[in-house]
C-alpha cells in the first residue's frame, strides 16, 4: 500500500476509537415508570452491551457508579468509607451482574416509556459526580455538580412532561 492509503487508514481507525470511547463513556437512563416517589427502568452503556434494570433512585445511582467502576472511568477521586469489612457496593455489584446476563440489548439506542437520558459523568470528585445529562426527548442538555443535582434534573423533567 502506498503511504498516503496507509494514513487514510490510520485516521480513520483513530476516529473510529475516538467515537467508540466517547460512546462508552455515556451511560443511557431509560425510564419506564414513575409516580409517587418510585422510579422504575433500565441503565444501558455500550461497554457493557448489557442493560441494567432498576427499581429505584439508589438502585440507579448504584448501577451507574458500578459502571464507572467497571469501565474505570472517571477515576474515583475519594474511596468510599464503610462501616464494617464488607466493601461497599458488592451486593450491588452482584445484583448489576445478574441482571446484566438477564438484560440482552437487542437495540441500539434503547428508550424509555415515559423518558430517555444520556448521562456522561465527566469527574468523580468529593465523593460525588460531575457531568452532563441530555433529556432525548426534549433534546435540552444540563450541567450537574451532584449526584443529587443529577437526580433532581431527572425529577424535574418528570414533572415537566407530568410522568
Amino acid at each position: 500500500m502506498r503511504p498516503a492509503v496507509l494514513k487514510i487508514n490510520h485516521i480513520r481507525k483513530v476516529r473510529y476509537y475516538i467515537v467508540l470511547e466517547a460512546a462508552v463513556k455515556k451511560i443511557r437512563v431509560c425510564i419506564d415508570a414513575w409516580g409517587r416517589g418510585a422510579l422504575e427502568g433500565r441503565t444501558y452503556n455500550m461497554a457493557l452491551r448489557q442493560g441494567v434494570h432498576f427499581s429505584d433512585v439508589n438502585q440507579l445511582c448504584s448501577s451507574l457508579e458500578n459502571v464507572f467502576e467497571k469501565i474505570k472511568y472517571p477515576a474515583a477521586s475519594t474511596q468510599f468509607r464503610v462501616f464494617g469489612k464488607k466493601s461497599w457496593g458488592n451486593a450491588a455489584k452482584k445484583e448489576t451482574e445478574q441482571t446484566m446476563n438477564q438484560d440482552k440489548i437487542t437495540d441500539t439506542n434503547p428508550t424509555g416509556k415515559k423518558a430517555t437520558f444520556i448521562v456522561q459523568v465527566m469527574y468523580r470528585q468529593n465523593a460525588t459526580w460531575q457531568g452532563q445529562v441530555v433529556w432525548s426527548e426534549k433534546n435540552e442538555t444540563r450541567q450537574f455538580r451532584s449526584a443529587l443535582e443529577l437526580i433532581k434534573l431527572i425529577d424535574s423533567a418528570a414533572e415537566e412532561s407530568n410522568l
